[in-house]
Order: structure tokens, then C-alpha cells, then sequence
């Protein structure tokens, strides 16, 4: 009895003093790091800018841009609580606010608004993750922001696409785990209240529950333990807010369930689509790299804690698609259902990369600058054998839609009880058509004749 108590009293201090040990013996030395994370964002913008410049200097309504928010908000009509909607059964505040603000300026600068905000957001869940001090060495910190955002981000339709920011919005919820516990209190609030909104505005912030619930597991209890509690609580609450028919768990037992799940997370995230090989090849490839590094840096505490917290989010991810009847509905895997695993799994790389750079010795500089360039050769010939990643057909027909929209609208239509329907003709396969209705809105208006705007003003997209 006192042999088993004393065990028991042995595995619960090392428990503790591993749950309490730091993720570094040191804190980063920005003052050396700041100028190569601020040139790894330049060298990243640049990368972006030369790779996609066609999408980016295009505004576009792509995917369901149109169809769920400017058709929607079109003339500002709407209340402030139909951001609250939810017609695909969860909710997307964020979203939804910014095509509400949007609709209450000049029509002309609403995709343009989705746009920037698109972008914006794109690049800030780009460089998160390099700005948490994870990655120490100059030469990792330099490709970090160019690896996670040109291959992590595994299309060009979330730099560009407001629909695609559900995505984005989680990933930036899970890149706030990996920060270091705020200063004040003020600031544990701050972070609080973006959380929540972040929560609130993609279906797949579900998997911060379990992350989350990791963290406070591993890491010591301080003000990031309460911001992760604050974080199981909203995602708990969210969570029932979800309309239960979308959640399917004895997809779980389906064999063709099954084989997608494997191929999916071998395959197509550990080794990122890049190797055509029969599955169990796939599974050993993947497990060898997932294990490898863990096995080189077990006695490294704070990076096992931090790849642990990783590894949920990798395999947790692909749940929300897996067990929901959306698997059934599509049977396929799009890069939207396995963009946070995979951005996760590459961050994965890195921080194991710079770990194991950190540990040599001798000529650190020359190998440090050999792996940075590794890196970006594989972005390079990732990008090359992915065009999705950086180029979808731009939308050239947008500008002039919403010019002519603006035109109707200077007709002053409803002073005649007229109204008329303008329409996109010819839209991307991937976008749902942009259709208003410009000018009275009553039951007894009658549609205006064509000829009230120019051949050469937008008279193609007036439709009947």
C-alpha cells in the first residue's frame, strides 16, 4: 500500500511540475527577432502580390458572396439582428455585420469593401502565428508568414472571398491559444469579446472546445487559462445553437466514411496532397512525419505541449465535415474542409524545424539560410502543382454590374412606381449570380423598359 502511494504521489508531483513547467526557459528577444518577422511579412506580401495579383487587384463577388450577402443587404434595408442569420444552420456574425455596414454606402464600393476586408483578414491569419514567439531561429521566422499563407492557406479564396472568411475567422481563434497569456486584465477582457465574435462567426469553431479544454490541461492557470475557459464557454453555447440535424456520428461506422478519413488526413493534410501512393504508404509517410521530430525533442516540454495542442486541432478539424450529413451530400473532400488542418499541420513543420535548428551547434547560419530555402522551393512547387492556391478567373463583369446598379439607381425609379432586375449574365462556375432589384418595391410597381439605361451603362444586365 504505501509502495502504490508513494507511485501515485510520484506520477501526480511529475504531473504537476510538467503541467507547470514554461513553454521556453526564456522569453523571445524581439529586439533581435522584430526585424526578420517584419521582412518574412514583406517578403510575404511580395510572394503574394507577384503570385496572385490578377484576384487581388479585382474585386470580386465569388462563391456566396452574392447570393448571401450583397443580394441580401443590397439598398441598407435590413435591420441590425439579421446578422443573426442562419440559413445553412450556423451562425456568421462577423460576416454578415460587414455586409451589413457595407450596404449603407455607395453600392460601387460594397465588393470592394468585402475585398479589403477579405484581404485584411487573410493576411492577418498569414502572420498570427509568427508573431507568437513559437518560432525563435531568424531563418524559420523569415518563411513562416510565406509558408502558412501560400501553402497553409490552401486557396486563393481566402484572401479574396468574404464567404471564405468562416474559415479565417477560426483560424484566428485557434492562433489566440498559442499566444502567451495577456498582461492585464484589460486586455484578458479584450481578447474575451473578440473571441466571442469569432466564435459566433464560423461552424467550424467547434473545435476550439477540445483544444481549448487541451490547453487548460497543459498549460499553467493564469489569465490565458481564464481566456481559455471564457472560450469552452462561448463554443459550449454556440454549439447548441446549431441546429441538430447537420450532426451525424454514426457516420463514424461507415467504411466509406472510414477509407475518406484516412486518406484525408494522410494523404491530403500530413503529407499535403503532394504524394500519389497507395494508402498504407500514405499512413506510414504521415506517421514518420508527425512522430519523427517528437521522438528527436521529447525531453523539449514546452514543444511537446505545444504539439499536442496541434495534433487535436490537425485530426479534430476534419469532424465537423466528417460527421455531419454534409459528407453524404458532397462525397468529396473540398480544400475549405481541410484548410485548418492542413495551415495547423504546416505550423507543425515549422516550429519543429526551428526547434531542431535551435539544438545545432555548429554552423546554424549556413543551415538555417539552406532551410529557409527549402521551404520556399517547396511553397514555390506547391503553388505550381495547386493553381487553386494562388488564381481562380477573376470576375471582370463585377465593375461594371455595380456601376450600372448605380446608375439605375440615379433614375430615381420609384418615384414612378418602376422598378428594375440587374443581374450578372455570365458568372464564374464557383459564384452564385448578383441579382437586385433597383427602384419601388411595391406590389403594383411595373418594370421599367430597358432602354432607360445605355447600351454602353449596363443595359446587359437588366433581366426580365
Amino acid at each position: 500500500v504505501t509502495t502504490t502511494h508513494n507511485f501515485m504521489h510520484s506520477l501526480q508531483k511529475s504531473f504537476i511540475d510538467w503541467h507547470r513547467a514554461p513553454l521556453f526557459d526564456t522569453s523571445p528577444d524581439w529586439r533581435r527577432l522584430w526585424p526578420w518577422l517584419a521582412l518574412g511579412i514583406l517578403f510575404y506580401l511580395a510572394a503574394l502580390a507577384l503570385r496572385s495579383w490578377a484576384n487581388l487587384s479585382q474585386p470580386g463577388l465569388y462563391m456566396e458572396d452574392a447570393g448571401h450577402y450583397f443580394n441580401s443587404y443590397y439598398g441598407g434595408r435590413r435591420y441590425l439582428s439579421f446578422i443573426l442569420q442562419h440559413p445553412n444552420g450556423y451562425y456568421n456574425i462577423l460576416n454578415n455585420l460587414v455586409a451589413w455596414l457595407a450596404a449603407k454606402g455607395d453600392v460601387r464600393l460594397q465588393p470592394l469593401i468585402y475585398h479589403l476586408f477579405s484581404l485584411g483578414m487573410g493576411v492577418s491569419v498569414a502572420v498570427c502565428l509568427a508573431c507568437t514567439g513559437l518560432v525563435r531561429s531568424r531563418a524559420v521566422l523569415l518563411v513562416t508568414p510565406l509558408a502558412l499563407g501560400l501553402s497553409g492557406m490552401n486557396h486563393i479564396f481566402y484572401h479574396v472571398s468574404l464567404t471564405f472568411q468562416m474559415y479565417n475567422v477560426v483560424v484566428l481563434l485557434l492562433c489566440l491559444l498559442f499566444f502567451p497569456p495577456p498582461k492585464s486584465w484589460t486586455a484578458t477582457g479584450c481578447l474575451a469579446l473578440l473571441a466571442a465574435l469569432l466564435i459566433w462567426s464560423g461552424p467550424y469553431s467547434v473545435v476550439a472546445l477540445p483544444a481549448a479544454l487541451l490547453c487548460l490541461l497543459l498549460f499553467p492557470w493564469d489569465r490565458k487559462a481564464v481566456l481559455c475557459a471564457w472560450i469552452v464557454v462561448c463554443t459550449l453555447w454556440y454549439t447548441t445553437a446549431l441546429e441538430g440535424g447537420l450532426i451525424r456520428l454514426q457516420n463514424i461506422l461507415n467504411p466509406q466514411v472510414q477509407e475518406m478519413i484516412l486518406t484525408t488526413l494522410f494523404g491530403r493534410v500530413l503529407l499535403l496532397d503532394s504524394l500519389s501512393a497507395p494508402l498504407m504508404v500514405q499512413i506510414a509517410l504521415g506517421l514518420a512525419l508527425a512522430a519523427g521530430p517528437l521522438v528527436l525533442l521529447r525531453r523539449e516540454v514546452g514543444y511537446v505541449k505545444i504539439s499536442l495542442v496541434l495534433f487535436a486541432i490537425i485530426v479534430l478539424s476534419l469532424a465537423p465535415l466528417f460527421l455531419s450529413q454534409k459528407i453524404l451530400l458532397y462525397q468529396q473532400v473540398y480544400p475549405c474542409h481541410i484548410y485548418i488542418a492542413q495551415f495547423f499541420w504546416v505550423f507543425y513543420l515549422l516550429i519543429s524545424l526551428d526547434r531542431l535548428l535551435a539544438r545545432q551547434e555548429r554552423s546554424r547560419a549556413l543551415k538555417g539560410a539552406l532551410l529557409a530555402l527549402a521551404v520556399f522551393v517547396f511553397v514555390f512547387a506547391d503553388n505550381r502543382r495547386h493553381p487553386d492556391k494562388g488564381f481562380i478567373q477573376p470576375m471582370d463583369k463585377v465593375p461594371a454590374y455595380v456601376r450600372a446598379v448605380h446608375a439605375a439607381e440615379q433614375l430615381r425609379l420609384e418615384k414612378h412606381n418602376q422598378y428594375l432586375v440587374l443581374r450578372t449574365q455570365s458568372t464564374a462556375p464557383r459564384a452564385a449570380p448578383a441579382s437586385v432589384r433597383v427602384g419601388s418595391r411595391r406590389r403594383s410597381a411595373t418594370m421599367a423598359d430597358a432602354t432607360v439605361l445605355p447600351v454602353d451603362g449596363g443595359r446587359e444586365f437588366i433581366t426580365r
